[in-house]
């Protein structure tokens, strides 16, 4: 995923969530600030496998192996995590 796709998919999971921030392409990722947070997301190096994805803070450098992991802990960092995520249940036909 380039910068610009990235941008915003993180700028629609912004309002998805209910939080006010800015997303822009920066030192080649992206830097999202909302509130008092400042991070940065950037693609894992390919030796790196088999993580993705890196969400860095001032204190943390937190790993994802997918978008996914990447966006759940985006979602937590943000402690935007007052409404429950949906849960999709899988049940054979009675």
């Amino acid at each position: 995923m380039n910068p610009p796709a990235l941008r915003a998919l993180l700028a629609d999971s912004l309002t998805l969530w209910g939080v006010v921030g800015s997303v822009e392409i920066a030192d080649g990722g992206v830097r999202l600030i909302a509130g008092k947070h400042v991070l940065h997301v950037t693609q894992a190096e390919l030796e790196e496998a088999p993580m993705r994805w890196w969400l860095i803070s001032e204190t943390r450098r937190r790993p994802a192996a997918s978008m996914l992991g990447l966006l759940r802990s985006l979602r937590y960092a943000l402690n935007a995590t007052s409404a429950e995520p949906a849960r999709a249940r899988v049940a054979a036909p009675s």
